[in-house]
Order: structure tokens, then C-alpha cells, then sequence
């Protein structure tokens, strides 16, 4: 990926850190998970990402007008440059494509929506 500051190619995700999602715009303090890359399987992955989608539609479906789920945001401010650039906490990279594919969340969103009934219209 490229780097926001040097803006070389040269920027990975670190090997562990936290994931944090916003939905709508919107998020809880447990819209997070913590991954190691190292230790974490694709299936380990998978779970926690089932697990915060579940925890926020939960909590989302007690509301009396609920909005449709438009966007979905999966990030990170656990990247690190080759370059030794320091990365600004203002900066959110999506994770999405990295960590997990985009078809992975997508398959989560609507089966978790279903099961809760969340109404949603993704434009992910």
C-alpha cells in the first residue's frame, strides 16, 4: 500500500493490532477486534469479525426507526512504513482486502442482517 506520508509503496499492516468498525458512520466501543497475523487463522479472523458485526446488529435492532446499513467500514491504524514514516492516528486505512476479503464481510453483513433483522443495502 502506499504510504500517506512518503507516499511510496511501502506500507504494511502490523503484524498484530486492532480492528475497528463503524456502521453508518456509527460505532460502539466493542465495534473492535484485536488480530496477530502470526497466530490468528483466516477462520480465527472470521469469528471475531462474525462476533462485532453480531454484537452491533444486537444492540442495533433494539432501535425503533432503524436506518437501512449503507456503509460498512473496516480499518486500522496499525500500519507501519518500510520508510520508518510516523503514521497519524487521523489516518484510517481500510483493512478490507488485507485482513479479510470483501466478499467475507459482505457473506457476514447479510447473514447476520437476516438473523436480526437489520435492513441493509450495501455499497461496499
Amino acid at each position: 500500500m502506499y504510504c500517506p506520508v512518503c507516499l511510496n509503496d511501502t506500507l504494511k499492516l502490523a503484524s498484530s493490532g486492532v480492528v475497528k468498525f463503524s456502521f453508518n458512520g456509527k460505532a460502539k466501543a466493542t465495534s473492535q477486534f484485536y488480530y496477530n497475523i502470526k497466530t490468528d487463522s483466516s477462520a480465527e479472523v472470521k469469528e471475531k469479525l462474525d462476533h462485532v458485526i453480531k454484537d452491533y446488529f444486537i444492540y442495533y435492532s433494539g432501535f425503533q426507526n432503524k436506518d437501512s446499513i449503507e456503509e460498512v467500514e473496516a480499518f486500522s491504524i496499525d500500519f507501519k512504513c518500510e520508510n520508518k514514516c510516523v503514521i497519524s492516528v487521523g489516518h484510517r486505512l481500510s483493512i478490507i482486502g488485507i485482513l479479510f476479503d470483501k466478499e467475507s464481510i459482505k457473506e457476514s453483513l447479510e447473514r447476520l442482517a437476516k438473523k436480526y433483522q437489520i435492513p441493509i443495502n450495501l455499497k461496499l
